[in-house]
């Protein structure tokens, strides 16, 4: 043998031996293969058995059908968990009772045979998806051979009897046509209409059946155009072809399908609801059935499916199946039909918006668990209804606090809803500087979009801020909201201290309250507390000042707290703060409220400053005195102190020297100082709600206005917005007036005028008049209901959903502050829309 054939041969085996290497199976027998596909054969007789066969998926099903009759198996399910046994109707198939819906059964009736025989008498259907098969399935008689003389009904002295004709209609050709929809019922000795007897209609031909044989004609062809009758065959008509086809048992099947899974949607949307009204969170640690971390969305379901057999069926069935099977219960499925609601009371938010056309923007902005500023956005316009309403739209996230960066915000968004900036009328924000600029804030901004969109302060936040000018304008002022916020935070600085401090109480009272802020309710509650409890509060102080048990710091603050309480400037001050803050107060609250406009306003400010000038008189400052003196008898620190005695120069004497007492300096430099100090700032504040008021004021006094005086002021508003109203419009304001003469109605604020002019559909008598009043209610007066959604963030964004952002928090800061309209959004019309969304149907394409 050749070298070369050596090596031929040497690189062949080392090619086996790769080739085996590679391959580190090891040969199989003979036996083992046919064993193998001996099991592999076994497997798929085994996986062929349990294929159901064809004939399993058309067997007709009314488990489903039964659960649009839910409310007729409520008795027979509440006998089935309280006696131990269950019964079940001849119609009802066996899932409805099944073990995994009253699984406490001793006994069960299984196989019911199901009864072919309908009665021909229409007032004896048992209405439900069997009976109708069946009653379509065979013609149905209308019963017109029976002995009509026996419909006799006697009315008053004449005899009535059912003919024939009514059963034809005669037609204006005149041909007759038989009315297929009309049947006699001998039982009631009535007539009644088919479909709508077979499908929900709600007259008596539906119901109760028609026995006025006097109008029975005149009925029956009123009856035959109504919408309801024409709804009802057309459904008859459509389950009638189903019924004749040969898949008609598919199309039940399909139906059925259909409506079992509206059904379980149908639970999973009111859940949503609801926990979405209170802002409440839906998902725990754990999502399943059973575990007691799976959240409030399925403890929801878990509830409801306690006493509803359907949706513990559903639970039972499809509660826990694990990714890729669908039950419509998870996460996944919760979300989005939180986006699907969301997005449909936008639309209705935007529609509503551009049906008013004129509408206001209210901004504010706070920083929420995390650290991020949101930008709170609400848009106030008027109603359909005539009734004026602020939205909430959304929060957008750091946005900034420029001006610049806020006012493309605001417009992004109006341009992204397609909402005109030139229909806006009113800008309502707090007064910082970034807000209410006059040169580069936002207000300013936006009025060089909109020469028509006036900027209205924030009259809460107004009032508020006069407060706290008054409040820092006299020592005194400033030492007495210093003491009893210094009050409150030694006594809740320990729990010894509080329970001393409620010990002393009497029922009804109240304790200590926070006085820093610049909210008038926070001021007012603090000092109402302690003109209640003033002496029990100096008691508490005392006990505390002579304990030798409490440390030194303690003892010490509070022998400072009882000397400065001690004092009658405190008391006086208690006494008069008491008064003029409560009166405050509650005009606060009444601004805060969004059924207010602009005249109001002007009014309560108006009313504010008549009261400060009314008390301000020796007479008042001597009431306040007495009233003080009956906690604390009088004696002004000022009087304690000796006076110092001024220097006289070479040429003065102390003739003319003024020498003030203790009731004096306290009348003068503090009472007079503090009241002239308020009526300044409300007449400064109020002022700029009268120059924009001004403009719509005769509106609120026609009646007491000459025609003359309401010309002259209607035509000065046309010309200010000569593009919204016609040069009729004074004309028309003369025409209004006289209307309100003539019907003696006293209507009271321009609320009332505009749901009065709306509500008779006078706004196509007075369309001038009613666009006026409508630019005037859609001016925002306050930026509260911004405010009130800061609330809903900290609910809804909590330390335990701190990471949640974007579409999801705006979507449940929807749900929850727009409850109103959550709650009148139809089922229907969201699982449409959430079949839209999940259908994986492709359309169909055409070649040509």
């Amino acid at each position: 043998m050749g070298f070369s054939s050596v090596m031929f041969l040497i690189f062949c085996l080392s090619l086996r031996r790769v080739c085996k290497m590679s391959d580190s199976r090891s040969r199989l027998s003979g036996y083992k293969y046919k064993k193998i596909a001996e099991e592999k054969k076994n497997q798929l007789n085994n996986l062929v058995q349990k294929i159901p066969k064809i004939d399993y998926f058309f067997k007709p099903t009314t488990f489903l059908n039964e659960v649009e009759n839910y409310e007729s198996t409520q008795k027979t399910l509440a006998s089935c968990s309280n006696s131990g046994t269950s019964t079940t109707d001849v119609t009802y198939i066996q899932n409805v009772t099944s073990s995994e819906s009253c699984s406490n059964n001793t006994t069960e009736k299984d196989n019911v045979p199901i009864v072919d025989s309908i009665s021909e008498d229409p007032a004896e259907w048992v209405i439900n998806d069997l009976t109708i098969d069946r009653l379509l399935l065979k013609e149905i008689k209308q019963n017109i051979d029976y002995d009509l003389l026996s419909t006799k009904l006697e009315f008053g002295n004449k005899t009535r009897y059912l003919k024939k004709s009514v059963f034809y209609r005669k037609l204006l050709n005149g041909e007759q046509q038989l009315r297929k929809f009309l049947i006699y019922s001998r039982s009631k000795n009535a007539v009644f209409c088919i479909p709508c007897r077979l499908f929900g209609g709600s007259t008596k031909l539906a119901t109760e059946g028609l026995m006025d044989w006097r109008n029975v004609i005149k009925i029956v062809k009123q009856h035959e155009v109504s919408k309801e009758h024409t709804n009802c065959q057309i459904v008859f008509l459509r389950r009638s072809n189903n019924i004749g086809r040969i898949d008609s048992d598919l199309c039940i099947q399909i139906n059925n399908e259909i409506d079992y899974w509206k059904n379980v949607l149908k639970r999973v949307i009111a859940v949503i609801k609801k926990l979405g009204s209170r802002g409440l969170p839906f998902r725990g640690s754990v999502e399943k059935f059973g575990s007691q971390n799976n959240g409030n969305f399925m403890m929801c379901l878990e509830l409801i499916s306690e006493f509803d057999p359907f949706l513990s069926n559903h639970i039972v069935q499809h509660g826990n199946p694990g990714s890729g099977h669908t039950s419509y219960l998870s996460s996944t499925t919760c979300d989005e039909i939180i986006t699907l609601i969301t997005t449909q009371v936008t639309n209705v938010i935007i529609k509503e918006i551009k049906s008013a056309k004129y509408f206001s923007i209210v901004i504010d902005s706070t920083p929420d668990i995390s650290h991020t500023d949101q930008l709170a956005y609400v848009i106030r316009y008027v109603r359909d209804d005539g009734f004026p309403v602020e939205r909430f739209m959304c929060f957008l996230p750091n946005i900034g606090h420029k001006s610049e960066t806020l006012e493309t915000a605001v417009l992004s968004f109006l341009t992204k809803h397609d909402i005109d900036i030139n229909n806006c009328r009113g800008q309502s924000y707090d007064n910082a500087a970034n807000m209410s600029g006059i040169y580069s804030g936002l207000q300013a901004r936006i009025v060089k979009k909109n020469p028509y969109a006036y900027y209205v302060p924030c009259a809460a936040h107004s009032l508020n801020l006069v407060g706290t000018c008054v409040a820092e304008c006299v020592k005194e002022g400033l030492s007495f909201f210093n003491t009893i916020q210094h009050l409150y935070s030694f006594f809740s600085a320990s729990t010894r201290r509080w329970d001393i401090l409620k010990s002393s109480l009497t029922l009804g009272k109240k304790v200590v309250k926070r006085a820093d802020g610049t909210r008038w309710s926070a001021r007012h509650e603090a000092c109402d507390s302690l003109y209640q409890n003033y002496d029990g509060i100096m008691k508490n102080l005392s006990l505390l000042e002579e304990d030798n048990f409490e440390k030194a710091t303690t003892r010490c603050e509070a022998a400072g707290l009882r000397r400065q309480l001690d004092r009658f400037e405190t008391v006086f001050m208690t006494v008069f703060w008491n008064t003029i803050l409560e009166r405050f107060n509650s005009t606060s609250k009444e601004l805060q409220k969004v059924n207010i406009d602009l005249g109001i306003v002007v009014k309560l400010y108006e009313s504010l400053i008549n009261f400060i000038t009314s008390i301000r008189n020796d007479k008042c400052f001597n009431e306040y005195v007495i009233l003080a003196k009956k906690i604390k008898s009088e004696e002004y620190e000022f009087d304690k102190v000796r006076t110092k005695k001024r220097k006289l120069q070479a040429d003065e004497t102390r003739e003319n020297e003024v020498h003030m007492t203790g009731s004096d300096k306290l009348r003068i430099e503090t009472y007079f100082t503090i009241l002239d100090r308020v009526k300044s700032e409300l007449e400064k504040r109020c002022a700029a709600y009268t120059n924009t008021f001004d403009k719509y004021d005769f509106l609120t006094n026609l009646i007491l206005l000459s025609p003359e005086e309401i010309t002259q002021k209607a035509n000065k508003l046309q010309e200010l917005y000569s593009d919204d109203l016609e040069k009729s419009f004074a004309c028309e304001c003369v025409h209004f007036r006289a209307y309100l003469q003539s019907i003696n109605t006293n209507i009271d604020g321009v609320i009332e005028l505009s749901i009065h002019l709306r509500g008779n559909n006078l706004d196509t008598v007075f369309p001038n008049v009613d666009i006026a009043l409508r630019m005037l209610l859609c001016m925002a007066i306050t930026n509260c209901s911004a405010e009130r959604s800061f609330s809903t963030l900290k609910r809804v964004k909590n330390y335990l959903r701190a990471s949640m952002e974007g579409d999801k928090l705006n979507s449940l800061s929807l749900l929850a502050i727009e409850t109103e309209l959550v709650n009148k959004m139809d089922f229907d019309a969201i699982i449409d829309d959430f079949a839209t969304q999940k259908s994986r149907r492709k359309p169909m394409s055409t070649r040509h």
